[in-house]
């Protein structure tokens, strides 16, 4: 005989079995699926509610990393964009003059498109050894070259250097002579006074020499120091 007791989480299962005039009497309680139910759909429960919570962190998160690799993408773009179009329009410049190369290109405009070269590193200045040097004259670019002297960065004027050094602008000296038309040879001697010098610097631009001329004065300011003036200075 079997007889159930139906309770609020299990069910009780009473067996009566009889053999050769025994009788066994077995119960055991069996539980329910509603309770197994309710634990499986709380934990269900937490498992959604921990998913969602972890979701949203991840959002977020990513939403931040998104915005400070989109600035990062940015700033590259700007910087190359800036790199490219200056690239793009001295690359242009440069098809132009080759296509005039045969057509004997005006040193006029030759000239025209150096003096814009000096006023660009006037503005922006000038990358030598990792650290932007600003110029505060023009006439820098055609005299004087970047040197380092240890941990220092100095500009050289060439008639104090050695023949063939070229300048910031990549001219080299052609000539020093004095108002008597003496000449002097290179390097001239930094603690000394001479009288106004006329000095030619010359660069080859597509088979077109330029020349750029100064008229320097000096002047003694101290016992160990002569000051170098730049008193005019032109294309030739």
């Amino acid at each position: 005989m079997i007889s159930i007791n139906n309770g609020f989480f299990y069910r009780e299962v009473k067996f009566t079995l009889s053999n050769n005039g025994i009788q066994y009497k077995l119960r055991f309680w069996v539980m329910k699926n509603k309770y197994f139910d309710e634990i499986r759909n709380k934990r269900l429960d937490r498992e959604k509610s921990n998913l969602n919570n972890k979701g949203v962190k991840n959002k977020k998160r990513n939403k931040g990393a998104s915005l400070v690799y989109v600035l990062v993408i940015l700033s590259i773009i700007s910087a190359f964009s800036i790199n490219f179009v200056y690239y793009v329009q001295q690359k242009k410049d440069m098809v132009f003059l080759k296509s005039r190369k045969e057509s004997k290109v005006e040193k006029k405009f030759l000239v025209q498109k150096e003096n814009q070269n000096v006023e660009r590193i006037l503005e922006s200045g000038i990358s030598f050894d990792g650290n932007l040097i600003l110029l505060e004259k023009k006439e820098r670019y055609f005299d004087s070259v970047l040197k380092k002297d240890g941990q220092n960065i100095e500009l050289k004027n060439l008639i104090f250097l050695g023949k063939d050094i070229e300048s910031i602008g990549n001219y080299r000296i052609k000539s020093i002579s004095d108002e008597s038309d003496n000449e002097y040879s290179l390097p001239l001697e930094e603690n000394k006074v001479y009288s106004d010098l006329k000095v030619i610097f010359g660069r080859k631009i597509l088979g077109e020499e330029l020349l750029f001329c100064e008229k320097v004065g000096f002047k003694r300011v101290s016992p160990l120091e002569v000051e170098m003036r730049v008193l005019e200075s032109e294309f030739l």
